[in-house]
């Protein structure tokens, strides 16, 4: 067996730290697409996600920005609606402020801060729960609805690029032996 030239670290932060990359990358690659399509399939609606590819990645995007407010101590941040990003540019121009913070944060990220409980107010109730939860929950999240735009997709006769982790890791090994 032949072992790779770079070495990738596999402790609890740089794997969340990929984690975060990946979902970047996975994200990018799903804006590029959606950038693409006609407005009326970017709002056609489907009983699925957040009713359309606006929808859910409005969705994501509300995420995201939530998450990071609640680490941060702002309980009661509220979800991104698609009257404040109503359309596919304002979309790209609002990720990259959140991203920025996440970038800022996940660069200072300590195993201590992994593990402090963070509380936040979701339909009326304070819930709480570990940063790290809230770390893993994020990527897994953006996974599980770029899957739903995937299917979106499919049914309007479009595709989108495979996103998948393998791949990044690929590429990531390709462009480091180069």
């Amino acid at each position: 067996m032949h072992r790779a030239d770079i070495v990738f670290r596999m402790d609890s932060i740089t794997l969340i730290r990929d984690t975060h990359r990946w979902m970047r990358w996975l994200t990018g690659r799903t804006l590029e697409a959606a950038s693409a399509l006609p407005d009326a399939d970017f709002r056609r609606e489907f009983s699925i996600g957040s009713g359309s590819v606006h929808g859910t990645l409005t969705h994501l995007l509300g995420a995201e920005r939530i998450w990071m407010n609640a680490i941060h101590g702002d309980a009661t941040a509220v979800m991104a609606s698609t009257q404040e990003f109503p359309s596919i540019d304002s979309i790209r121009k609002g990720w990259p402020v959140v991203r920025g913070k996440w970038d800022t944060y996940l660069n200072q990220l300590t195993d201590d801060e992994c593990s402090r409980v963070v509380m936040r107010v979701r339909d009326g109730k304070e819930v709480r729960q570990l940063v790290r939860d809230i770390l893993v929950q994020l990527p897994t999240h953006a996974l599980y609805h770029n899957a739903q735009i995937s299917f979106m997709f499919r049914q309007m006769g479009h595709s989108l690029a495979d996103s998948s982790w393998i791949l990044w890791r690929r590429e990531q090994l390709a462009q480091a032996k180069q």
